[in-house]
């Protein structure tokens, strides 16, 4: 499976539109995007045809957009949730779930949630 891009970007960049327009038509697999600043695309290579969006490897994380959808991504690929996010990340991570006892609190807590 190809792997996910993080298209960072305010609303006003001039890639959105077409991006959605895309992603609507089926031509590029959106995961989950907040339009307000970014955008997850799953694809081989750097979605560069969308103007104005800096591309990165997203880093591991809880991405909620602005609807409180949410995906988990490890190693650029969606996992199932924030349990396996969490397994993931490893002892700092699982400290905060024991602390909270809330899985996407635990996330905020360290930073792993955007």
């Amino acid at each position: 499976m190809d792997p996910l891009w993080l298209l960072r970007g305010e609303y006003e960049v001039a890639g959105w539109r077409p991006l959605e327009k895309d992603a609507r038509a089926g031509d590029v697999d959106v995961a989950i995007f907040d339009r307000d600043a970014w955008a997850l695309v799953r694809s081989a290579e750097p979605p560069s045809q969308y103007e104005g969006f800096e591309i990165v490897e997203p880093p591991d994380g809880l991405y909620v957009d602005q609807n409180g959808n949410s995906e988990s991504i490890v190693n650029r690929q969606l996992v199932s949730g924030p349990l396996e996010l969490i397994a993931a990340l490893g002892e700092r991570a699982e400290a905060a779930l024991k602390e909270t006892d809330d899985p996407v609190r635990a996330l905020e807590q360290i930073g792993r949630a955007f």
